[in-house]
């Protein structure tokens, strides 16, 4: 005769399948790091990049029109854009 409390029971055969399933497909912890770490990488520098250079220019631009700070704010959110685009991109191809 059946308890409910023996259906509740996991199969261990099953329980030891899915573990060892799991095992199979973790990374090496340090080759994760370093994966990691190359994702800050690919996501930080160029946000980075691209909003300084979209504020260098955008100066460059205010100095020469005297336009006071226009071009500046401007390209600086035009280059946090643009890099926070790549990013997305970098973050997406990562996961596939």
């Amino acid at each position: 005769m059946s308890t409910p409390d023996d259906s509740a029971r996991p199969d261990a055969r099953k329980s030891l399948d899915r573990d060892i399933e799991r095992h199979g497909r973790r990374e090496d912890q340090n080759e994760s790091f370093w994966r990691s770490l190359s994702l800050l990488g690919t996501v930080g520098w160029p946000i980075a990049l691209l909003a300084t250079a979209g504020a260098w220019l955008g100066h460059q631009l205010d100095v020469h029109f005297a336009t006071g700070v226009r071009f500046t704010l401007v390209l600086l959110t035009a280059g946090v854009a643009l890099g926070s685009v790549v990013a997305w991109r970098a973050l997406r191809e990562h996961r596939e």
